[in-house]
């Protein structure tokens, strides 16, 4: 018993954890990071106008303390949004730590749809490959997506969009996936339920299993008043999704 007893009498004693506030380089908004098994901090933030900025990916070695020079993830300028926490870049890591990054992009042209764009690092991490629009036949974007990847090679973007027809009980959580290592995207696939819909502007969360499950959150919009959190998942890579509620909200906005 005597081990057990040491071990709780040093927890006891050793300085609870503390949670540091440092600056986005640059003065970068709505930061996204992600930690590799090598313990190096990976960031992604926004810069300039809100409307029509850019998005920059930095690494940090010490915690935090300093930072790579910025790396421009879009090679097209002002091609990324700010407007809306839930709209901006999101990070994920995936085979040997490769940095993936998924992002609404702007409609450039009257009547042109917003393109959901991804980016990822080239294998020698010293720039990013041109960024593609992956949302194939199903744009019509408002709130953010998501990106997500795994140990295998998957990666997976995903967003929402109208599926047949106008409004918010139209929309359907939309997946398109990689199996290697987002060199290509096969055809979008629809997650979530025909009945369901989906809040507009409400953005997706995605995150990936090392076995190849993917698991998402978002946000419903049945019967108008319904922005109910439901759970999409798909036990194995480009497995049938299961839907299941977690918690319902009632507001009709």
């Amino acid at each position: 018993m005597w081990f057990p007893l040491l071990l709780a009498a040093l927890l006891a004693q050793a300085p609870p954890p503390k949670v540091e506030l440092i600056d986005t380089p640059g003065g970068g908004i709505q930061p996204r990071a992600a930690v590799d098994g090598a313990g190096v901090l990976h960031l992604v933030y926004f810069s300039g106008d809100a409307k029509a900025g850019n998005l920059e990916y930095a690494r940090s070695s010490d915690g935090g303390k300093s930072f790579s020079a910025p790396l421009r993830v879009n090679s097209e300028p002002a091609s990324a949004v700010a407007v809306g926490n839930v709209r901006g870049a999101q990070l994920a890591l995936g085979r040997e730590g490769r940095v993936h990054v998924a992002w609404n992009g702007i409609a450039r042209g009257e009547g042109e749809e917003a393109p959901m764009l991804y980016a990822r690092l080239d294998g020698g991490g010293a720039k990013f490959e041109r960024e593609r629009d992956v949302a194939g036949s199903h744009h019509g974007l408002d709130g953010g997506g998501a990106v997500a990847a795994d140990a295998a090679g998957n990666v997976w973007v995903v967003w929402h969009a109208p599926d047949e027809g106008k409004g918010e009980a139209n929309r359907r959580v939309f997946v398109a996936r990689s199996q290697d290592d987002g060199a290509r995207f096969a055809r979008e696939v629809a997650a979530s339920g025909k009945s369901l819909g989906v809040c507009p502007c409400c953005g997706v969360g995605a995150m990936a299993a090392e076995n190849g499950a993917l698991a998402v959150l978002y946000r419903t919009a049945q019967g108008g008043d319904h922005r109910d959190t439901h759970l999409l998942f798909a036990g194995e890579a480009g497995g049938k999704f299961r839907e299941q509620l977690v918690d319902e909200w009632r507001v009709p906005t």
